[in-house]
């Protein structure tokens, strides 16, 4: 999927009082995203209780994307 495609627009992010950056390329715009994490435990039982949800930000450079469990 191009990064043009992308539904919000590409901003700054701080986290815990640092300016966030790019793991792969130092970049420092990104996409917010919110997704599920699915594991072998949560489609072999009741996935109500199991689902998780991520935090993704997107990198708005080189599409590298960060995961975080809280946000």
């Amino acid at each position: 999927m191009p990064l043009n495609t992308f539904k919000t627009d590409a901003s700054s992010v701080e986290m815990d009082g640092h300016k966030l950056q790019c793991l792969m390329c130092h970049h420092e715009t990104f996409h917010q995203r919110k997704s599920h994490i699915d594991t072998a435990l949560a489609t072999s039982m009741n996935p109500d209780w199991v689902d998780r949800q991520a935090y993704c930000l997107v990198c708005d450079h080189c599409g590298f994307i960060h995961w975080f469990l809280n946000r």
